[in-house]
């Protein structure tokens, strides 16, 4: 027999085997949405649904219905970043009414597209599938050890699963202080991820990861076989919703007056790091109870791709043309560029020490020690995110090869700018994406996800010169949303992110702009309620001189303290907390948007919140032509490091000083509508 028959009968064989795989687990069918719906309420809609916008250049396309992958790949590169604050529709979001329902959406396009749908933890629909027929989703517990643990079992169509969720209870726990189911008042807060004791007035619970209610490998395991549902299925969840959904329940057990009532479902916090920092934004963006209560502080450590990393931002790879810096994601998708270009971006670095202001040339709270942790002198360190040739940069962080065996760069005795990005050294350098980070973890992941085109492929974000053999991936500008939506599903709750300058592969700076994007969210927030600034200091930022590990001893304390001032309402008075040393510098500028490199992300972030202008408008503010054309003059000299060398870098000697307009280090209120000249 020849070879084509062989290939024929083998083909026949392999169409046989599928359709009998098919035809026993009954996939999900795929989505067969279309784009550009006509303005309006979606179907079945209820309340508020925006304001039609005919000025509306985005890409609409129905929520009910939505597009598959296939069709946003067709539509080919997608720099500019997917608007928070217009309806899939096209409607303008007004008012808060519109946010929750905006909310859903987003909720809705997240699990569908990147993470995959969470089951329902009542027989009601969530507006994404997997809906039982009836409400026969049974959440029962038993408590034991006074209340701090609690055995609970879900039952659902005939199959049940038990876990059993361990707290310590606060010191000193009154019986008076217990939570009440029927006025939504009362109880302990309850902190999950944290390790060791209670703290002040709250508890710490345990909760767990991986192999519990799925496997980080594949998404299979105890959540998916509760359900019926096959992990290969296209909406099947990821590890990370099958958590969400996990905390969920517990949430659920907590309103319902289980763990003894001592916790109060308002006053629950999750925190993780590095992988857990995804998961656990995953939990606190899309986790919600039977009656609507929501993780109300998210501790985000060291999370990078599929955590609060922006997939389009990657100024810190430093991409220059012909020798200036140039905008590596064109909004018309002409131009792109190549690895070649990708020379690092220098970071300038100035140490911090006890009592210097957190908010420079302003009246400010002053740096010092975190209760429960150490001083911040010389601790943290703050980086300037373009030359500042300018302005006083201190030799602090090494920048020369580590010791034999050593893994990562000791932080003393820089003496030329810091530039993370290719350093042979560095582990943690490069830039890990999610066209990367979906084949590094699957189960991360939504197998829905793996159809988005990586149209970068080759471009080689995640290679470090001297560590050959990472995967050549871009990134995957064809998702018609990114990580900002998962941050924005957080808010108004608490917030806190945290990361180390040294680790460039989590695109740490990217994560700072989630920040600022998010604080429109705050913002907006608070002048629905007419007070703009109620509630910022519920989102959090904090950069230390770290590698991936672990930055400080201080790391725990701080997300303590922001948790703490949180719950106890601390927080929503925003002139009172700008005086809290400890707060203020959750709200410090760890990079500059006027920087003439990074400006190029900023400038695709072409809208705002309602009433006030885009980003990207008020970035340009703080950019006068001057300082770029003098940046660009002296950058075009900057040589490209070679291959196994570190890239280090001076300004040269004889650079002339810089004398246009500056503008004011930012203060607590993060990007304004007028920012201030010197």
């Amino acid at each position: 027999m020849n070879k084509v028959f062989w290939k024929t009968a083998l083909a026949l064989f392999a169409a046989i085997v599928v359709t009998i795989i098919l035809a026993c687990e009954s996939p999900v069918a795929e989505p067969t949405g279309t784009l550009n719906p006509g303005p309006g309420a979606p179907p079945s809609s209820g309340g508020s649904y925006g304001v039609p916008d005919p000025s509306f250049t985005g890409r609409r396309f129905d929520i009910n219905n939505l597009p598959p992958p296939s069709t946003w790949n067709a539509l080919g590169h997608q720099h500019a970043f997917p608007d928070l604050f217009h309806f899939a529709n096209g409607n303008k979001v007004v008012t808060i009414a519109d946010w929750e329902l905006r909310r859903k959406e987003i909720s809705k396009i997240l699990q569908y597209y990147e993470y995959g749908v969470m089951p329902p933890i009542a027989g009601t629909s969530n507006g994404v599938g997997y809906v039982p027929t009836s409400d026969d989703v049974d959440i029962a517990w038993v408590d034991s050890n006074g209340g701090a643990s609690s055995a609970i079992t879900i039952t659902y169509e005939g199959r049940s699963w038990s876990i059993t969720i361990d707290t310590i209870l606060p010191a000193g726990a009154n019986d008076a202080n217990k939570y009440d189911p029927a006025t939504d008042t009362g109880g302990y807060s309850l902190y999950f991820g944290t390790s060791g004791s209670n703290w002040d007035g709250g508890s710490v619970g345990s909760f767990p990861m991986s192999g519990t209610w799925a496997s980080e490998n594949d998404g299979s395991g105890n959540v998916p076989n509760l359900f019926g549902i096959n992990p290969t299925d296209p909406s099947a969840p990821s590890a990370n919703s099958s958590y969400a959904w996990g905390m969920s329940v517990i949430l659920t057990v907590i309103e319902e007056g289980g763990f003894g009532g001592w916790y109060n479902p308002s006053k629950v916090g999750i925190t993780g790091y590095s992988r857990n920092g995804k998961a656990a934004e995953c939990i606190g963006a899309l986790a919600e109870s039977r009656k609507g209560h929501r993780v109300g502080h998210v501790g985000i450590g060291s999370a990078g791709a599929g955590g609060p990393a922006l997939e389009r931002f990657i100024s810190l790879a430093g991409y220059k043309k012909n020798g200036l810096p140039a905008d590596p994601l064109p909004l018309d998708g002409a131009g792109l560029m190549e690895y070649e270009g990708l020379v690092g971006k220098p970071y300038y670095v100035q140490e911090i020490n006890n009592g210097d202001p957190i908010f420079p040339g302003r009246a400010s709270p002053a740096f010092a020690a975190t209760p429960g942790g150490g001083a911040d002198n010389s601790r943290y360190t703050l980086v300037r995110g373009w030359a500042p040739y300018f302005e006083t940069y201190i030799a602090t962080p090494q920048n020369n090869p580590p010791s034999a065996g050593q893994k990562h760069l000791p932080a003393t005795n820089m003496t030329t700018p810091f530039i993370g990005y290719h350093s042979p050294h560095m582990s943690w350098s490069g830039i890990q994406n999610l066209s990367e980070g979906r084949n590094e973890v699957p189960g991360w992941f939504s197998v829905r996800f793996r159809e988005f085109l990586d149209l970068h492929y080759g471009l080689d974000l995640d290679h470090v010169r001297g560590q050959e053999g990472r995967g050549k991936y871009g990134l995957l500008c064809t998702i018609p949303f990114d990580q900002h939506f998962l941050s924005a599903l957080i808010a108004p709750n608490g917030v806190l992110f945290q990361d180390g300058y040294t680790q460039t592969r989590n695109n740490q700076e990217s994560q700072y702009a989630n920040w600022l994007i998010i604080d429109e969210l705050y913002k907006f927030y608070g002048e629905q309620e007419g007070d703009a600034e109620k509630y910022i200091f519920r989102n959090g930022y904090m950069q230390t001189w770290g590698d991936h590990g672990g930055n400080t001893e201080n790391e725990g304390p701080d997300r303590a303290y922001h948790a703490r001032a949180i719950f106890n309402g601390d927080t929503d008075n925003a002139a009172t907390a700008a005086t809290d040393p400890n707060l203020a510098k959750m709200r410090a500028p760890w990079y500059p948007v006027d920087d003439p490199v990074g400006r190029f992300d900023y400038y695709r972030m072409t809208w705002g919140r309602p009433g006030h202008p885009t980003i990207a408008q008020r970035v340009a503010d703080r950019l006068p032509a001057e300082l770029i054309n003098y940046y660009n003059s002296v950058e075009v000299n900057r040589p490209d490091p070679a291959v196994g060398q570190e890239p280090n870098w001076a300004p040269p000697s004889g650079t002339p000083a810089y004398t246009g307009p500056k503008f004011k280090t930012m203060d607590w209120h993060g990007l304004t509508d007028t920012p201030e000249p010197l």
